[in-house]
């Protein structure tokens, strides 16, 4: 059951991809948790290799995958008390579910649901494959509920039946998979068959059993706007530079199997021809936006290291070729359908590089608001109307892309308002992501599109992906969140899925039902590897179920439950609702209500507390908050943006890190005993942490911030910046120190490990983290920080964190009588 009276889903299940070479799902371990200090002390605790470590509390296990694939914890996590008369299913559960869950690391997960973690790719988180390619229709099944084989399942007859641990199902087991079993009813074989063993497991398939077609090679195409605020704004030298280096380093996957193609557009689209035999590329211009066809038989969709000369050739000159340009005008919607033709017989990932609302052609957008209102979307008649789609041609066009395996990457640098509404769904709604670059700059942003242009390539993929999860009689799935499609009731389609995704499914108690002891939930993706390969990606997850609602409360995750309001939150949003944003703020404060209402009641449950200041930090937010210097564009980039974002990465959009650079020790700064860069102890997100003389550097997962006091040190001033006064310091100048070109560039000991700590945080983050330097006093960017002080009054909303707590209902032991507001952690 949910806690007490809150409207929250009894369970939730959140999955992104893995953490090796492979886009997948899984779902793993509970953590502890720890609640965030007092003011003005640090955070502590560990993570995960790539995990940034103040995002998970002391106390939270930390797991290696060791070569004998087994995972074990490097420190042991507080356990619930263990209860008399346990049940022997239970007893068998607790014996054996660490190493039969999906890997440990990959999940976050608490009594309310489960919240996957995503991770560095590669290392030494390696899933165990097993390869099913000589003996077709070997991989073992339910034949009712069609879940695989996992060590949950109970052998009998000698292991000639097995009972499928989801359904209940009898089955039948081939007799080239039989064996015997021991003095406790196991498979004597079972150390020899990993998905007997482990969780997380990688079925090779036989192709032809798994496959409509032959397994697709990895295809880029590139729809770039060439546009004059494209040139202009040197958007389009920042998407050429970006792709050149991908393609000059062959970093892309697949190698020769990958293939390219090009297309540009303004008021017409332009097709390259880009044969490997042609000096120079030929440029071919379809002028009918509205009966668009592919004026080139051939040479449009080319072998990326065939064709690589000519690709570079064409990259280098497309910003000289249209410098002069004076079309200011997008027929975006007509170059989507030239792209979708190009590539409907094969599929594949479209990168689409915007910089103005398309006028002109299919799926033409008018502004939907005078320059007046477009300078804010806090109007609150008019800004969830603006936060919605004004047509839903894209939305069809998204739709008829993921038909064909096609996927949208959509990158967007305006000048002004674009009805990103209307837009974002081409890329959520085919399994891609929307990245926004807003006034866009290329000295000042130049580098974060290169940089995420060349991550967003370099990423391994999955390519013409399904996936479907099951879960354990007496339990349904009732909610699904992320960027993706669905295919009927349960099946989720994504041409393409990356390590960045995460998706949210929501799970309920069927009515009239009493679960079995032990619930376990199925996750399987389907795809195809860049090399070619089908391959089947299995995380199976058992959990014991409890009477009592009490022990929910007491053991609920609140980065969990924060994830999930704001999913919930987001659909009073959508049809047929289509609330207010004052609406969804109300649902947000009422659902804190009720979480602060059990906290009081139940003493043991104070991480709940912790609940409440990570939607204090989501209201202040830009998704969110009810100011005046929130673009409506903006705001539905960061709603987009929330749609598939992981725990630790929305955690530090609510609850931003704030680090002091001027204080550093010995070690901090350094390369500790892994490897690692030692950062500094976290501080609290309030100006009682901060000091006239400090440098402090504050990051949400999206943008970092350095702010300089008037009073810093002249010391730390010339060691790191080469300057004597804080008013001699050009702050876009000083950033392009911490540019990724300039990391280890210093000389001087302290500009080393101040280097070394943004270029170390900067790594653990994605999409790239754009520096921005503010000094006290003195850059109109000051405010913008002290935004992220979420435990004190904002701009956004003029209520600090106990405040807010007071106005919940939250009373501490003590407090009342006196009538003194006390930290409510």
């Amino acid at each position: 059951a949910a806690f007490p009276g809150a409207a929250a889903p009894p369970g939730v299940f959140q999955q992104g991809p893995p953490t090796t070479a492979f886009p997948g799902v899984w779902f793993g371990q509970a953590p502890g948790f720890a609640p965030p200090p007092a003011a003005g002390q640090p955070m502590g605790g560990q993570g995960a290799p790539g995990e940034p470590a103040a995002q998970r509390g002391p106390g939270v296990p930390r797991y290696s995958y060791a070569a004998n694939q087994q995972a074990y914890p490097e420190y042991t996590a507080q356990a619930a008390p263990v209860q008399p008369q346990v049940d022997p299913v239970v007893e068998a559960f607790w014996r054996d579910e660490q190493q039969s869950n999906a890997l440990a690391y990959f999940a976050w997960a608490c009594s309310s649901g489960f919240e996957c973690l995503p991770g560095p790719i590669g290392g030494q988180w390696n899933v165990p494959s097993v390869s099913f390619r000589n003996a077709p229709g070997t991989i073992v099944r339910c034949k009712k509920c069609k879940a695989y084989m996992n060590p949950y399942v109970t052998w009998s007859h000698n292991s000639r039946r097995w009972n499928c641990n989801l359904c209940g199902y009898n089955n039948e087991t081939p007799s080239n998979y039989q064996s015997f079993l021991d003095d406790q009813g196991k498979r004597g074989d079972r150390n020899e068959r990993p998905e007997l063993q482990y969780g997380s497991i990688d079925y090779l398939s036989p192709g032809e059993q798994y496959c409509a077609r032959p397994p697709q090679p990895p295809v880029f195409i590139f729809v770039i706007e060439v546009g004059y605020t494209a040139v202009q704004s040197g958007f389009l030298d920042a998407v050429a530079a970006g792709l050149k280096q991908v393609v000059a380093d062959r970093s892309y996957p697949g190698g020769s199997r990958t293939k390219m193609a090009i297309v540009t557009y303004d008021t017409s689209v332009h097709f390259y021809k880009l044969g490997a035999n042609l000096s120079q590329p030929q440029m071919v211009v379809v002028s009918d936006l509205e009966d668009m066809f592919l004026p080139l038989a051939e040479d449009i969709l080319v072998s990326a290291e065939e064709c690589e000369n000519t690709i570079l050739t064409l990259l280098d000159t497309l910003p000289g070729m249209f410098r002069s340009t004076k079309l200011n005008e997008s027929c975006l919607g007509s170059a989507v359908r030239a792209a979708e033709i190009a590539t409907k017989h094969i599929g594949g990932r479209m990168m689409i590089f915007s910089s103005t609302i398309p006028t002109l052609g299919e799926e033409k957008l008018t502004l939907k608001q005078s320059r007046e209102q477009t300078k804010s979307s806090a109007q609150a008649d008019k800004e969830a109307e603006l936060l919605r789609p004004a047509i839903v041609g894209y939305i069809d066009k998204a739709q008829a892309l993921s038909g064909v395996q096609s996927t949208v990457e959509l990158f967007v640098a305006p000048q002004s308002y674009v009805d990103l509404a209307s837009l974002r769904p081409l890329a959520e709604l085919s399994g891609g992501d929307l990245h926004y670059y807003p006034q866009f700059n290329y000295q000042q942003q130049g580098e974060k599109v290169q940089q995420e242009i060349v991550h967003t390539m370099t990423r391994e993929m999955g390519w013409e992906a399904v996936m479907r999860i099951r879960i354990s009689r007496g339990w349904k799935l009732s909610q699904y969140y992320g960027h993706h499609q669905r295919r009927g009731q349960d099946l989720l389609v994504m041409p393409s899925c990356t390590s960045d995704q995460t998706f949210t499914v929501v799970a309920e108690m069927d009515e009239g039902t009493v679960p079995d002891p032990v619930v376990t939930v199925q996750c399987a993706l389907l795809y195809t590897n860049s090399s070619g390969e089908r391959v089947i990606r299995v995380h199976t997850y058992g959990c014991l179920t409890v009477q009592s609602p009490q022990e929910v409360v007491n053991h609920v995750d609140p980065q969990a439950v924060a994830v999930t309001l704001g999913h919930l939150m987001m659909e009073t949003q959508r049809p047929p609702r289509e609330a207010k944003l004052a609406e969804a703020r109300n649902y947000l404060n009422q659902q804190c209500q009720k979480i602060v209402a059990a906290a009081q009641n139940s003493p043991n449950a104070e991480s709940l507390m912790t609940i409440p200041l990570y939607v204090l930090g989501l209201l202040k937010s830009p998704a969110l908050r009810a100011s005046n210097d929130t673009p409506v564009d903006l705001r539905g980039y960061f709603w987009s943006r929330l749609g598939s974002l992981s725990v630790p990465l929305t955690v530090a959009f609510c609850y931003p890190r704030m680090f002091s650079l001027h204080d550093l020790d010995l070690a901090t700064g350094e390369a500790g005993d892994e490897g690692r860069i030692v950062l500094p102890q976290t501080l609290n997100l309030t100006a009682q942490c901060m000091v006239g003389h400090g440098v402090f550097l504050i990051e949400d997962g999206h943008q970092m911030m350095m702010w300089l006091g008037r009073q810093v040190s002249p010391d730390f001033l010339f060691s790191v910046f080469q300057v004597q006064a804080i008013e001699q310091l050009d702050p876009n100048a000083a950033a392009e120190l911490f540019a990724p070109a300039n990391i280890g560039a210093a000389t001087d000991p302290l500009a080393i490990k101040v280097q070394n700590i943004i270029g170390a945080v900067r790594s653990e983050r994605i999409p790239f983290m754009r520096l921005e330097i503010v000094r006290q006093q003195l850059d109109q960017g000051e405010t913008k920080f002290f935004q992220y002080l979420v435990e004190d009054r904002t701009l956004g909303l003029q209520m600090s964190h106990q405040e807010f707590l007071q106005r919940l209902g939250h009373r501490p032991a003590g407090a009342a009588a006196a009538g003194t507001p006390q930290r409510g952690y």
